[in-house]
């Protein structure tokens, strides 16, 4: 069937308006664009789109109308969302809202989920019209009328109702009911993306509410222990983390200084970027400071391609520099220039590079005493004491350990897959006499391997930790010479991390120096990785 020339003209300009309704999910710019477009494309006089709704989903009715158009029962109805046209666009009064069991054409439509067209709109004898309507209708020369459903497969949307100075044809009508499933589509698809959108948001809410409980009750996620000196480490996290103030962790090794490093982050307004984190120690000093500062390609023998350092990783969050006491001199220059000027520059480049970075440095020198002995320069002391936070280590906060075998408790019992209850009395009172050295970290080493030994529920620690060096405030030994005690030491190291040397978790971190040095140490009393040769 062939359309006519103002059939096709009609026929593209709904499609572009169509096209149009597809580029927002913006209810209201839509109702608009569809009552607008049956008025300038579709040959209407007057259009208008009513949406079936309840009166508390309406905006226009929470906003407040007149009391006599408020629907007594509640029901739904047919509320009038845009209107275009010669009449205006009035929202309020008895034109607002149409119930269905009214007599009306609206509401028909509605009701039967059919279109309604008809030529003979103020013909004699119609009853489903006010007479003042009637009479407003003559006065505009209104003569015809049409409406068409807004149905999303088999979901009553609303109406669109149309009245014209002219007659419809019946084949223009059949593309304006085109018209009405696309508009359908478009109103269905902006009130999924405003509902998926207000579920967004709440989800957000309810997330950012729910961190924020977590540090409230929690404060700090896993750092355990309730003793007055760790209570004070982080009263002083509490108050640094908000603003960017550089942080100088000072402790012994194994004291736990990445945790409150995290900590710090994790309060910082910075959180939600990331957490860098470099250990100075385990980095050769001819690497530092391209691990730091990165690397263009060819700047040196193996840079194949170009590297991106660590504080350009950090940029906008925060940046862990740990055990800087290890930096070479020629490092130390860079960082400072990096720490007061916000520039760096990679190896074997030329143009800086602006970088917005927090950091957080650690060490388990005496940085002060390093500076007098010109192995750490002053001006980078300076800057890096801001706010120095001393972790105390583990023999000065006794009360935590038993929380502390607690957790390792629960962590190893699930690791290992052990009905592990507990420690025993005895056991514990041997953990709180001895000193530590090694901090938490070698607490750990000690309740894993005790979990691993342990045959029973109940676990004992005396064979993990060693009944005679562990009861050794107690029991007067001879004084040994310096050789001796460092030979001991470095036996405990040993087999605190079962014969590993290097990294983190090695013996040379635990004892608190270069893994090169602990090696011709080792070599020194003639010991290897599994303990005396």
């Amino acid at each position: 069937m062939e359309t006519t020339a103002p059939a096709r003209s009609q026929l593209e300009m709904l499609r572009r308006v169509t096209r149009s309704m597809a580029t927002t999910h913006d209810l209201s710019t839509i109702l608009r664009s569809i009552a607008t477009a049956l008025v300038e494309h579709g040959g209407a006089s007057v259009a208008r789109v009513f949406l079936y709704l309840a009166d508390d989903e309406c905006e226009i009715c929470r906003a407040g109308r007149p009391a006599e158009a408020v629907p007594a029962d509640g029901e739904r109805g047919l509320h009038l969302s845009a209107s275009a046209g010669i009449l205006g666009t009035r929202y309020d009064g008895h034109d607002h809202y149409i119930p269905l069991s009214f007599p009306n054409p609206l509401s028909t439509v509605a009701r039967e989920r059919l279109p309604f067209l008809t030529g003979d709109l103020i013909g004699e004898g119609r009853t489903d019209v006010t007479p003042e309507i009637l009479a407003r209708y003559h006065e505009y020369g209104i003569v015809s009328a049409g409406a068409c459903p807004l149905d999303f497969r088999g979901e009553l949307l609303g109406v669109i109702g149309m009245l014209s100075r002219r007659r419809f044809d019946p084949k223009e009508f059949a593309l304006l009911g085109i018209f009405a499933d696309q508009a359908a589509l478009a109103i269905k698809s902006a009130r999924m993306f405003t509902e998926v959108e207000r579920y967004r948001d709440r989800l957000q809410e309810e997330n950012a509410y729910l961190q924020e409980e977590i540090r409230a009750e929690h404060g700090f996620e896993q750092i355990v222990g309730e003793s007055p000196a760790l209570r004070a480490v982080l009263r002083k996290v509490k108050q640094v983390a908000p603003v960017e103030t550089t942080v100088l962790l000072t402790g012994e090794t194994g004291v736990g200084k990445e945790l409150v490093a995290r900590a710090i982050h994790a309060l910082s307004p910075r959180a939600s970027r990331a957490l860098v984190k470099v250990n100075c120690g385990a980095i050769s000093p001819s690497l530092v400071e391209s691990e730091l500062f990165g690397h263009e390609r060819g700047a040196f023998t193996g840079a194949l391609q170009r590297r991106i350092g660590r504080f350009e990783l950090a940029d906008k969050g925060t940046l862990f520099l740990d055990e800087c006491g290890e930096l070479p001199a020629d490092t130390q220059v860079k960082l400072l220039r990096v720490l007061q000027e916000g520039e760096l520059e990679r190896v074997g480049g030329t143009r800086p590079i602006t970088v917005d970075v927090r950091l957080i440095a650690a060490t388990n020198r005496d940085l002060e005493h390093e500076v007098d002995e010109r192995r750490f320069r002053a001006d980078l002391f300076y800057r890096l004491n801001v706010f120095p936070v001393r972790i105390p280590p583990l023999r000065e906060r006794r009360a935590d350990i038993a929380p502390l075998v607690r957790y390792f408790l629960a962590h190893f019992r699930r690791r290992l897959g052990k009905p592990l209850r507990g420690v025993t009395k005895e056991g514990m009172e041997l953990l709180e006499r001895y000193d530590w050295p090694g901090n938490i970290r070698e607490l750990q080493n000690v309740v894993e391997r005790a979990c691993v030994l342990a045959t029973g529920p109940m676990v004992d620690v005396a064979d993990a930790l060693g009944g005679a060096s562990a009861d050794a405030s107690t029991v007067e030994a001879p004084i040994a010479t310096l050789d001796e005690h460092e030979r001991q030491q470095i036996r405990r190291a040993l087999a605190a991390t079962h014969g590993r040397v290097h990294g983190r978790d090695g013996a040379a971190a635990l004892l608190g120096i270069n893994a090169s040095t602990l090696r011709s140490r080792m070599q020194k009393h003639g010991l290897s990785a599994r303990g005396v040769s």
